[in-house]
This record gives structure tokens, sequence and C-alpha cells, in this order.
């Protein structure tokens, strides 16, 4: 949505009118810190990946709002450096598409493997993309609810007939193993089904099934 309304901008050469862009980088202020709150409720407390998807995305559309309109250049450099933040997120969340890949591929060492998210049902990744820092995380990450754990996307590797689970980690951006998993009352092992050369079997982007 930012960068189409600023492509639509600078096509048109039209800037939207200072009080109306105003109201309406408000108005979705307002909405997206309402959406991030009720997120953070339902993830058992809040997380800190939900708290920087929400803002990041808050701030996006707000700020490309400002940006195409008719307010004043002190303003506008402002708003641009806000807009700065949203910018690093996405670059962040796209650059942990290469460092899954590669973490993945490094820790199978040529076994069968794959990923998915911790659930009690098979939620296998269905695309490349999908390893993109914002999609690559679940809201539930951090809590212990009861006696169950909730993991980041999980890398299964088949090992001599066993299988070894390992857990993306978004700050180290790497999978690390996750210590007497068969101990966990919400069993990881329902993920996905290890195959050879997992990812190579993915398309880019489009999936019939998202992680």
């Amino acid at each position: 949505m930012p960068f189409v309304i600023l492509a639509f901008s600078i096509i048109s050469r039209r800037k939207i009118p200072v009080v109306l862009a105003v109201i309406l980088a408000l108005a979705i202020l307002s909405v997206g810190a309402f959406a991030t709150l009720v997120l953070m409720a339902l993830s058992g407390g809040g997380t800190e990946l939900v708290v920087m998807h929400g803002t990041a995305l808050t701030l996006a559309c707000a700020t490309s709002i400002l940006l195409v309109s008719a307010v004043g250049q002190i303003a506008r450099f402002v708003t641009f450096a806000v807009f700065g933040f949203p910018v690093l997120v996405g670059v962040w969340s796209l650059a942990s598409v290469p460092f899954a890949y590669s973490s993945a591929v490094k820790t199978s060492a040529n076994r069968a493997y794959c990923i998915g998210g911790h659930s009690t049902i098979e939620r296998e990744l269905g695309s490349v993309f999908g390893l993109r820092g914002l999609s690559l995380y679940t809201t539930r990450s951090g809590y212990k609810i009861g006696d169950t754990w909730h993991f980041h996307g999980l890398l299964l590797v088949e090992d001599d007939g066993d299988l070894n689970v390992y857990n993306w980690s978004p700050r180290s951006m790497r999978f690390d193993v996750v210590a007497r998993p068969r101990s966990l009352i919400a069993s990881p092992f329902a993920a996905c089904q290890p195959k050879n050369e997992f990812l190579k079997q993915l398309n880019l982007i489009w999936a019939d099934r998202e992680l």
C-alpha cells in the first residue's frame, strides 16, 4: 500500500491536501494501534515481533499518506525519517529469507528435512518467500501456556530413523536445536514431513499452504 500510494503520486503529480492527509494519517494510526494491541492480547501478553510488525505496517501506511501530501519541507523530512523504520523492518524481513534458507540447508547436511509451524496439525511451509522474518514467526512464541511451549518456524531433520528439531531464531537469524522435543506436551513433530531437498521443491512466492 505505501509504495502504491507513492508511485501513484509520482505518476499523477498530484498531492493530497494537508488537512485530508493528516486526518487519514491519524485514522490509520488509530486503527493500526488498536489492531496491534488486539493482536498483542491474543498472543498471550504480546511479543516483540507482534509489536514490531504492527508498528511497521501502521507507520508505513500513515507516513506514505503524508509523503504524498502538500506538507512543508520540515514536516516532510520528519515524515521521511519515520518512514525509514518500516523500510528497515521490511529489509530485515526479506534478509531473513536467504539466512533461513542457508541455515536450513546447512543444518540438514544433505538429510531429509522440512520447515513448518508449531501446531497440533501440520503447518508445512508452502513457499520460499514464507521464510521472510515477518512470516516465519508465531504470535505465541516466547510464552508458556500451561506446559506448552510455542516456537517460531520449526526445522525437522531426519537422523538415523529419528527426528531432530530446530527452532528459527529471529535474533541470531539461524535455526537452533530444541532440547528434549519429545518432552513437550504440544509435540513439534506434526509441523511437517521431511523430504529430500525440501526447499528446492517449493515455489518461490505462491503456495497452496502458508506458514
